[in-house]
């Protein structure tokens, strides 16, 4: 009787409980989006998977004990409800539609939708994207932004960055609406792009969360140690690592 009832303990336990107890963290993040997210030389990184190293370290003292898996997009959020990942780090922005379904925490970045086209392309606003083809990312929050302020554009979505900037590469489409920290990685590597200056949106990235008691302490752990990233300049230290001047770009 006593075995069964410390088995029910143990399985009642608040997730940041279990994380400590199995010695490692789920962490559900992104690996098609440099520089927040991506593979180079068969190795993870970017900006995401070092706020995610930094959690591990001061929830189990390692940095290293974390098993990665990738989501996309479209599949985060049900991977995040299914229990297939303790928490998502992955550009994922707050937005009421989300907080109706999942929970997140304080933000750690702010990012800004914006236009990449090529530098040939005489666009200069989003208004112009009316009757023209525009790429987006499905599971974004691009869509909703192109049909508020360009209703007549016509929009193609693609699962992943990557297929979105492939249609800008081969012409298929005018311009990709997406967020400027990952826009800024295809600027980096390929020549003949541009961002256009304006911004259409504020997204506060954040770690999401499943809803639910057991997970109160573990948000609670995760506010705290982004207040001491942030408040010790470890942040900042970070973005200037994967994402420097990028208020220079376009």
């Amino acid at each position: 009787m006593s075995l069964f009832c410390t088995a029910c303990t143990n399985n009642d336990k608040d997730l940041l409980s279990r994380i400590k107890l199995r010695n490692k963290i789920i962490i559900g993040i992104k690996n098609d989006s440099k520089p927040f997210g991506y593979i180079e030389n068969n190795e993870l990184k970017g900006f995401d998977v070092d706020v995610a190293k930094s959690i591990a370290k001061r929830i189990l003292g390692n940095e290293d004990l974390i098993e990665f898996v990738p989501v996309t997009a479209e599949s985060r959020i049900s991977d995040l409800n299914s229990k297939k990942v303790d928490i998502i780090i992955a550009t994922m922005s707050i937005n009421p539609k989300r907080t109706h379904i999942i929970d997140f925490t304080n933000p750690y970045f702010v990012a800004g939708q914006a236009l990449m086209l090529k530098n040939s392309s005489r666009i200069n606003s989003i208004e112009s994207l009316n009757t023209r083809k525009v790429g987006i990312i499905l599971g974004t929050t691009g869509e909703k932004t192109i049909r508020l302020l360009a209703p007549n554009a016509m929009v193609i979505g693609k699962k992943n960055y990557n297929d979105a900037f492939n249609l800008l590469k081969e012409d298929k489409v005018d311009a990709i609406l997406a967020d400027d920290s990952i826009l800024y990685g295809f600027i980096l590597d390929n020549k003949g792009y541009k961002i256009l200056p304006a911004r259409y949106t504020k997204e506060y990235y954040a770690v999401a969360l499943r809803q639910g008691k057991e997970n109160k302490e573990l948000k609670e752990e995760l506010n705290k140690i982004l207040e001491y990233l942030h408040k010790s300049g470890k942040l900042n230290r970070i973005k200037d690592k994967w994402i420097p001047n990028l208020h220079k770009v376009g």
